[in-house]
């Protein structure tokens, strides 16, 4: 009884908590001046609908003490003189040889021709205020996760479109220019592996991330590289072997089944492999009774939206598919990275049934 008046009252003070962060979002912080939260707001700023999937709680906060800390390029500060000497100031929304398009402080849309301006350079500073000086710790804090409840929403519907083939290609897995394609250990990097963890390589195709991640894991962790095509398997053994690693092991599964110990890894990693399976009901259940009750999946996949994509089609997801798809199936969409060049990476934990 007392865990749950416990738990009740910790949802209650973080609900208060969140409903002070919109307080102060819409009041003292005259954030929704510059952004908006479901198409309500300003637009000088990034939307931030779903800032809570993009964003840690550290880089919120740093956002917030330092906004100079962390720029993405287009929100740079776009600094005009015009002719007559006047200095505007905004973020870029459209530029070519011949003129430039900003949004300036005031929310407003300008162009500019560059044959009659004085000048045109961006200084590597952020519009937005620290608010260091003018809210408190608490505030701050408040403010904080107000931000990281916001996650947006997807209409969860069970998959409707057909599975990709099967990636038999071993010269496509192990192309030259994959790295610089795809940046793999930025990938692993955001994903904060630890020494010791196990680790399975769902869907492991030729052993792209098995030898990675069993760098990553230690001689004390395991990696337990899963696939269905047995050639696969026998491509990795021979990787292994000749790296004399001793912290990988093989297992052929099934198409609903990666026969996988219960209650075993602390990630699952499916990288350009969830797209191909042809029982994602059955597959998803495996996987969430092999995790460790605060296990996460990792889906990654080749992003439709892409224009460059170099394989559009059958072996692209856009990213709605994908969280429509897999939040349906009970898991709770965590976090999104932003940092993969041609692909959608998101994080998912076990929904927990209440």
């Amino acid at each position: 009884m007392f865990r749950v008046a416990a738990l009740l009252a910790f949802g209650l003070t973080l609900a208060a908590q969140t409903t002070g962060g919109k307080a102060i979002f819409e009041g003292k912080g005259g954030c929704v001046r510059c952004h908006s939260v479901h198409r309500r707001g300003g637009s000088l700023g990034p939307d931030l609908t779903e800032i809570g999937l993009q964003r840690s709680s550290a880089s919120l906060r740093t956002s917030i003490v330092d906004p100079n800390a962390e720029i993405f390029r287009q929100y740079l500060t776009v600094v005009i003189t015009t002719a007559t000497g006047d200095r505007i100031e905004g973020v870029a929304l459209n530029e070519d040889d011949v003129s430039i398009q900003i949004r300036d402080t005031a929310g407003n849309p300008r162009s500019f021709l560059k044959q009659n301006l004085k000048g045109v350079h961006r200084e590597a500073r952020s519009l937005m205020p620290s608010y260091s000086g003018t809210l408190s710790a608490a505030e701050i804090t408040e403010l904080v996760e107000y931000l990281q409840s916001l996650k947006g929403s997807s209409e969860t519907a069970l998959r409707t479109r057909e599975p990709g083939p099967l990636t038999t290609n071993t010269d496509w897995l192990t192309r030259a220019n994959r790295d610089s394609q795809e940046r793999p250990e930025l990938l692993l990097d955001s994903l904060g592996i630890l020494p010791g963890s196990t680790v399975v390589d769902l869907g492991a195709g030729a052993g792209y991330f098995t030898l990675r991640l069993a760098r990553r894991v230690g001689d004390l962790g395991k990696v337990i590289a899963v696939e269905i095509q047995q050639s696969m398997l026998d491509r990795i053994a021979k990787a292994v072997q000749e790296r004399r690693l001793g912290n990988v092991h093989l297992l052929l599964g099934t198409p609903s089944d990666p026969k996988l110990p219960e209650r075993s890894a602390d990630l699952v990693l499916i990288a350009n492999a969830y797209h191909e399976f042809s029982e994602p009901e059955a597959m998803m259940r495996a996987v969430g009774r092999c995790l460790k009750p605060d296990g996460r999946v990792v889906v990654v996949e080749y992003a439709d939206e892409k224009d460059d994509d170099p394989v559009a089609g059958l072996y692209t997801m856009t990213l709605p598919q994908l969280r429509s798809e897999i939040e349906a199936l009970g898991w709770d969409l965590d976090r999104v990275l932003d940092v993969l060049p041609m692909q959608h990476g998101l994080i998912f934990t076990k929904r927990i049934e209440r």
